[in-house]
């Protein structure tokens, strides 16, 4: 394997090809794959980038598709009204606790961070005395939902996240 030369020089580039000779080694003793490997991952890089700020919203939009839930939560495909359908997961944390907490809002902040659109809250009564908070993100023909849910009698608390597209 030879090295790379500059055949000509043209300002700021110049044309590169491989060096003709066979005896020819790089002096720093690297390889061309493990150049190729660098060259890649500098490329792929920024898409990674994207994928690790949303990956709740990217998993739960998938999941049709791929079946793989969120990490630690429990998903389900549905089907609402007007002919709409959707994905909702959610993760289990015990009852009122911090971590819950924290996690509605990161959820609920991963929704705003990814998603161009506008914010709704959803301040309805609820039908039992447990403590209920949702808030809805409209996108286009999707909307978002975050809630979090404390079950008393379950002495748990439960975090969802959805995404309902409309038709």
């Amino acid at each position: 394997m030879g090295v790379f030369g500059v055949k000509e020089e043209h300002g700021n580039w110049g044309a590169v090809f491989p060096v003709p000779s066979p005896n020819a080694n790089p002096k720093n003793g690297v390889s061309l794959p493990l150049w190729l490997s660098f060259v890649a991952i500098t490329l792929v890089q920024p898409a990674i980038g994207l994928a690790a700020e949303c990956p709740r919203i990217y998993a739960v939009e998938d999941y049709n598709r791929t079946g793989v839930a969120p990490y630690g939560s429990v998903c389900q495909a549905f089907e609402g009204l007007d002919s709409s359908r959707g994905v909702s997961c959610y993760w289990t944390f015990p009852f009122r606790s911090a971590e819950a907490a924290s996690y509605f809002e990161d959820a609920w902040a991963e929704v705003v961070r990814c998603r161009e659109g506008s914010s709704t809250s959803d301040n309805s009564p609820v039908n039992h005395p447990d403590s209920y908070d949702l808030r809805e993100f409209n996108s286009g023909n999707r909307v978002y939902r975050a809630a979090k849910k404390d079950k008393g009698n379950e002495k748990r608390t439960l975090v969802f996240l959805s995404v309902e597209y409309s038709n």
